[in-house]
């Protein structure tokens, strides 16, 4: 039973806009846009993961061979993810440092892991990501992702 009311009071804040974010503590709403993306990630929600990116955003994925500075790039890059089964690749946190630089930049640096099905074993992933208010949302200006070296 708790574990339904939980489900039931995060859910509407997960897909509530960061726009009603924006007036709260920037390393609270960023750390949002955060969880908003792994959770997109989770879901298979490729439009999700691609609206949580400026227009102008810079972006480096795990696999990237070349910079990447527009939506249609990054559209491209998740379209795997588009047409996957909800929860069968799990995407999680691992830990992650928030830095504020004003009211309307941000900095993340971590970690996070995909984990292949639901008995696979995590595959650990760098990320650093700036996040700055545009329009009065908070999107990811700049992102760069990549794999632990062994």
């Amino acid at each position: 039973m708790k574990k339904a009311a939980l489900v039931l009071f995060f859910t509407p804040v997960l897909s509530m806009p960061f726009t009603a974010w924006a007036q709260s503590d920037p390393a609270e709403a960023v750390t949002g846009v955060f969880r908003q993306f792994l959770t997109a990630f989770t879901n298979s929600d490729a439009e999700t993961v691609v609206n949580l990116f400026s227009t102008d955003a810079l972006f480096w994925g795990t696999g990237s061979q070349s910079l990447v500075e527009d939506s249609a790039g990054i559209q491209q890059y998740f379209s795997n993810l588009q047409g996957g089964t909800p929860g069968q690749n799990i995407a999680s946190a691992l830990g992650y440092s928030v830095h504020v630089l004003s009211e309307t930049d941000v900095l993340v640096s971590g970690m996070w892991q995909i984990q292949f099905g639901a008995n696979a074993n995590g595959i650990p992933l760098r990320v650093s990501m700036a996040v700055s208010q545009r329009e009065g949302e908070w999107k990811i200006v700049q992102f760069h992702n990549s794999r632990v070296p062994e």
